[in-house]
């Protein structure tokens, strides 16, 4: 009966989770999970027929850093898709390049692929391939939900409760649907790492030795794991740990060293030729370095105290962040987590001290290979977190061995027959949240603003032609009062007269009397969900705009509000006529005033430097100034961190592109105030004066800042770009 019981129950769950996973796999658009697209043109490219990546491919193939990946998702997945055509993925595989990629403040922008008719049912070439290859995944989450189930039947072989509380909390995980929905090498991963567990735990459990099977069997699995991701070699170590812990109740090297090396062997006749390869290519068996050639990575290993400022954002995306790392849940579903997990814990901590003198040596051993599996992800993520950015999904090779630690330590919080009514609760509390995920965080994300009939009356009535292809019907803009620090919506009203080929950029300009941009909104129409190739004819296009003023914006002004369009690819405005005889290529929709701040109520700005140093104020001298005189720059830094290094500052002032005409790079305060003595939350007034040449040209220059290291070059990012920071327009 009780081997029914799990088998039924071990089915539904499966059933379950194919279900929910395959729904978060249709809702969320193609690629909008990170690093999705390169992951799938890996894929592309084998099927392709281009074979494993080269050196020469590096930083110029479609899939950027994932070529250096170990391959063996890829193939799988491109084994499955060779059925189906991809000639049409120039036009199905568009970038968005306004993405908000990593701001989940964003208010808009959250897509980084263009999306449209080529992905609406019914799918086919690249689409469909790509649906077949996030099912792929979704089948692998399904490899990891059973054996889950598995292991925790195996630690708790007359428990009905807690092998479904710990599948539960696999496969209700919001993050983890997310990711088996994705096309992902993170999914066979950690799928390799489950099943391997499961072995091991089953090992331990035994007193006989491990059969030739058995151990070919773990070869096979380490070996996959390896040739997975980089990471899946700790499957290896554990593996090793595991034998030597068998080796050790029998006191027999021997027993050791022969066990071991079937394993290995058989590992490296899956996996070594991989890494053989890459040493051969790259001089580095891991591949890294053809990943960090593509991968912007961490101008300095994190100190301690950097690492625990980013361990909110790891736990939460264990959980529930979606897209680019910008689509996040409500506070309350990080509460529930919380809440759980913090039950969980201190319930297992419970369990092992009651339960401390009943363990046999196998069990024991059996929990210890958990938390030992739990460590080392941990300790691989604070690794990743020295070089790159972390994400919870990294920590999911270990998702079984967490899920059934805290299922343990919840059912101990429970009498043993009211365990039953703790699953219920459990589901309770977590399939509604993984279940309205989709439709609440997801699906908004992505979706555009409905369509208005053509004949819509829209308000400040305009009918400005750009290149006899797309008419500007009006415009609406806040009217009332407006201050630094403020944002001012505008929202636009389109129409085109024909179908259009190119996806054009919007472009939003707030100048002020001096002919000064002190605002800029670059998109595509409505937020980017409604590029101007999908656009169908007599339909009205909304498409808001949120402008946030500066702080230190100079107030009295009153702004001109100009609006464009142009191609991204080429900078090439369209051209329009303004309706007194002249071409342009702006149009003025209208203005907004700008009154001062109230004494005391200023906003501060905020610009983050490497999590170690964030701007926090700034101010110019001046906004207008004539060759041969200087401009003042004053910045207000405040410490994240106590910085490990000396950066020095650059003050750039350009004349766009990219034309530096003064530059003034110093450590603050001119060297009196070096980063590395500053301490957590100081603030540091720091002026820099840049001396205008009697060459430099008319025009409208930037203010452009950043923190590089003086011995590497290296600067520090701000959400994830090292490019310099502008502040602001001088003319």
């Amino acid at each position: 009966m009780t081997t029914r019981f799990h088998a039924w129950a071990c089915a539904t769950l499966l059933a379950a989770f194919v279900s929910v996973a395959g729904l978060y796999s249709v809702v969320n658009p193609l690629f909008e999970a990170p690093d999705e697209i390169w992951h799938y043109e890996y894929v592309r490219w084998l099927a392709e027929g281009h074979g494993l990546p080269r050196p020469a491919d590096v930083g110029t193939a479609p899939w950027r850093q994932e070529g250096s990946q170990p391959p063996l998702y890829y193939l799988l997945a491109a084994v499955l898709t060779l059925p189906f055509s991809t000639e049409n993925a120039a036009t199905a595989i568009r970038y968005n390049p306004h993405a908000a990629v990593g701001q989940p403040a964003a208010v808009d922008n959250k897509n980084v692929m263009v999306h449209g008719a080529a992905e609406r049912w019914p799918w086919h070439g690249v689409i469909l391939a790509a649906h077949v290859a996030r099912f792929f995944s979704v089948v692998l989450g399904g490899v990891t939900l059973f054996c889950t189930y598995q292991i925790a039947r195996t630690l708790h072989p007359r428990s009905r409760s807690i092998p479904l509380m710990a599948a539960l909390l696999v496969a209700a995980n919001p993050q983890f649907l997310f990711i088996s929905a994705a096309v992902s090498n993170d999914n066979l991963v950690t799928a390799c790492c489950a099943a391997g567990l499961w072995l091991l735990v089953h090992l331990l459990g035994h007193t006989s030795p491990p059969s030739l099977a058995q151990l070919a069997g773990l070869g096979l699995i380490s070996g996959g794991a390896a040739l997975s991701k980089v990471s899946g070699l700790a499957l290896l170590g554990l593996a090793g740990l595991a034998l030597f812990w068998l080796a050790w109740r029998k006191w027999s090297l021997r027993q050791f060293l022969w066990q071991g090396s079937v394993v290995v062997a058989v590992a490296l006749l899956v996996a070594g030729w991989w890494y053989w390869r890459n040493w051969q290519l790259y001089g580095d068996p891991l591949g890294l370095a053809a990943m960090f050639a593509v991968l912007p990575g961490r101008g300095d290993p994190l100190t301690l105290a950097q690492a625990l400022t980013l361990a909110p954002g790891v736990w939460r995306s264990y959980w529930a962040v979606f897209g680019w790392f910008n689509v996040v849940a409500d506070e309350w579903l990080y509460g529930l987590y919380t809440f759980l997990a913090g039950m969980g814990v201190f319930g297992f901590i419970i369990r092992l001290w009651r339960h401390r003198s009943k363990w046999k040596p196998g069990q024991a051993g059996q929990w210890l290979l958990l938390a030992i599996w739990i460590g080392v992800m941990v300790l691989l993520v604070v690794r990743w977190a020295q070089i790159s950015y972390p994400q919870g999904r990294l920590l999911f090779p270990a998702i079984g061995a967490v899920a059934i630690m805290l299922a343990t330590g919840l059912a101990n919080w429970l009498p043993a027959r009211g365990q039953s009514i703790g699953v219920w609760a459990l589901a309770g509390l977590l399939l509604p949240a993984a279940l309205i995920a989709p439709w609440r965080w997801i699906a908004p994300a992505y979706r555009p603003p409905p369509l208005l009939p053509a004949e819509t009356v829209v308000p400040n009535p305009l009918g400005v032609t750009f290149a006899n292809e797309v008419v500007l019907r009006g415009a609406r803009w806040k009217t009332g009062e407006l201050r630094p620090g403020d944002s001012l919506e505008v929202t636009l009203f389109w129409e085109a007269l024909r179908p259009q080929t190119v996806d054009y950029s919007v472009f939003v300009h707030l100048l002020d009397e001096n002919e000064i941009i002190q605002v800029q909104r670059d998109s595509y129409p409505a937020g980017g969900t409604r590029p101007t190739s999908e656009w169908p004819i007599d339909a009205v296009v909304p498409d808001r705009h949120r402008l946030a003023l500066p702080a230190v914006l100079p107030a009295p002004t009153r702004l001109r509000i100009d609006v464009g369009l142009y191609d991204f690819a080429t900078g090439q405005r369209l051209p329009i006529h303004d309706g007194m005889g002249g071409p342009n290529d702006a149009i003025t929709v209208g203005s907004a005033t700008v009154l001062p701040v109230p004494p005391g109520q200023r906003q501060p700005i905020y610009i983050n430097f490497g999590d170690q140093i964030a701007l926090v104020d700034y101010h110019f001298d001046r906004w207008l100034i004539t060759s041969g005189e200087t401009l003042t720059v004053t910045l207000h830094w405040e410490a994240l961190v106590t910085p490990q290094r000396d950066y020095v500052v650059f003050v750039h002032l350009l004349l766009p592109p990219d034309a530096v005409w003064a530059q003034h790079d110093a450590m603050p305060q001119d060297g009196a105030r070096p980063t590395s003595t500053w301490v957590r939350g100081e603030r540091v007034e720091d002026r820099y004066t840049l001396a205008v040449p009697p060459t430099a040209p008319p025009g409208l220059y930037a203010v452009e800042i950043g923190l590089y290291d003086p011995d590497t070059g290296a600067r520090l990012t701000v959400n994830l770009d090292d490019a310099g920071v502008r502040l602001g327009q001088v003319r």
